[in-house]
């Protein structure tokens, strides 16, 4: 029994043996791991915003806009050489020429009317002088001499009547000569040499090279990021094509009025934005009736303490994370709340104490993200830039919004932001 026993704590002494000398590598590989390696997050510098462009789609229209018609019923003789859809004309050019033979016939007509009407005064004049000479001398009585005096004012009825008949020929006869009433683009032209045209009917349409204006819609954020609709009152606002990003403006107007009537489907209120000799010849082209075009205005921020981050970097709605480094070189989190000005599709404009410009900004998605969390700054985000290029172990290949606006997608309205002192967008 006693040989057993030892037999088996010998057994059992070199199995403990064994489970040491085989488990002990592992714990001593375990022992002598490193700690994980802080997070890799992207990272854009905070921009002070000076400027907010507010964007609107708007239809150019014209200030003026006439149609073409005659005066009276003829047939077309000529047309002239511009009156012909995109010809541009002056004010007093001849748009259209109507035949005047039978207005000519009707005109001398008239002025022989006249002739006979004159006569018919003088002989009436010369009654009544003779009756008053006879009734003077006792030679014809009262009722002749009265008689004598109402075919005087008969007869000078009668050439009043002949004179307006001759003034109405006349005219009509220079209505068969249609002329432009002021500079103007022609738009439309339905008619041709020979047709046979009635008073009103429409030849064509003329619009005033002079001016055209806009419709800019603003919402309730837009016009309490102006102060009021009225603050904007003589700004300039940039016309740019739209569908071309990046292109230069086409125009500069002015808002010079304020729209009194809500727009009912957009709740908008709308600001008149007027462009002087908007379809004249300019560079790099003139703008188009009815043409889309976008319209920028910029708001000044200057003095607010705003600042520009890219949305990427708001977190959980209005949520900032500063990354900071510490003397040895680490970096860390520290969250900061801020207010949401204004959005666009690439940056915010946001108040946040505690941030200012030139501080970064943490731009990944990070689920775990605490005050004092250590982390690594992606070697592309390190310059001092303000653009944020990816990390290796994000997986995006985008690079950080740019201070230019290039507007909501889906919406009418959205904002560029500047900073350091320049406008955006434009």
């Amino acid at each position: 029994m006693l040989v057993a026993a030892l037999a088996s704590l010998a057994l059992l002494a070199a199995g403990a043996g064994a489970w040491w000398l085989l488990a002990r590598p592992d714990q001593q590989a375990r022992d002598g791991a490193a700690p994980p390696r802080p997070p890799l997050v992207r990272t854009s510098e905070v921009q002070a915003a000076d400027k907010v462009a507010i964007t609107q789609t708007a239809f150019v229209r014209p200030v003026f806009e006439v149609d073409v018609t005659p005066e009276v019923s003829a047939r077309i003789a000529a047309l002239g050489e511009d009156f012909r859809v995109g010809g541009r004309v002056e004010r007093g050019d001849v748009l259209v020429r109507l035949e005047r033979d039978r207005l000519e016939a009707a005109l001398a007509e008239a002025e022989a009317r006249v002739e006979q009407a004159r006569a018919a005064v003088t002989e009436a004049r010369v009654t009544r002088q003779r009756q008053e000479e006879l009734e003077a001398e006792d030679f014809a009585s009262e009722a002749r001499l009265q008689d004598a005096i109402l075919g005087v004012a008969r007869a000078e009825a009668d050439l009043a009547a002949a004179r307006a008949a001759e003034t109405t020929a006349r005219r009509r006869l220079d209505d068969t000569t249609i002329r432009a009433p002021f500079d103007a683009l022609v738009t439309a032209r339905t008619t041709a040499p020979g047709q046979a045209v009635s008073p009103g009917a429409p030849l064509g349409r003329l619009v005033a090279t002079g001016a055209a204006q806009m419709r800019m819609g603003l919402t309730a954020r837009d016009v309490a990021l102006l102060g009021g609709a009225e603050a904007a009152l003589g700004t300039a606002v940039a016309v740019l094509p739209t569908g071309a990003p990046g292109a230069g403006p086409l125009a500069e107007g002015v808002v010079t009025d304020t729209d009194p009537q809500v727009a009912e489907g957009s709740r908008t209120t709308g600001l008149i934005v007027r462009v002087e000799d908007a379809f004249a010849m300019r560079d790099p082209r003139p703008l188009r009736v009815g043409e889309l075009v976008e319209l920028r205005l910029a708001a000044t921020l200057a003095g607010s303490g705003a600042l520009s981050v890219p949305v990427e970097a708001l977190k959980a709605g209005a949520t900032l994370w500063r990354v900071s480094r510490r003397s040895d070189g680490a970096a860390t989190l520290a969250r900061v709340p801020a207010t949401v000005i204004y959005r666009t599709r690439g940056r915010a404009v946001v108040a946040a104490e505690g941030l200012s410009p030139g501080d970064r900004v943490m731009l990944s998605d990070r689920a775990g993200a605490l005050d004092g969390l250590r982390v690594r700054l992606a070697r592309e985000t390190e310059g001092a830039g303000g653009g944020s290029a990816t990390g290796r172990t994000e997986g995006s290949g985008a690079a950080d919004p740019s201070a230019t606006s290039f507007g909501d997608a889906g919406s009418a309205a959205s904002a560029g932001v500047g900073s350091g002192g320049a406008g955006s967008g434009g």
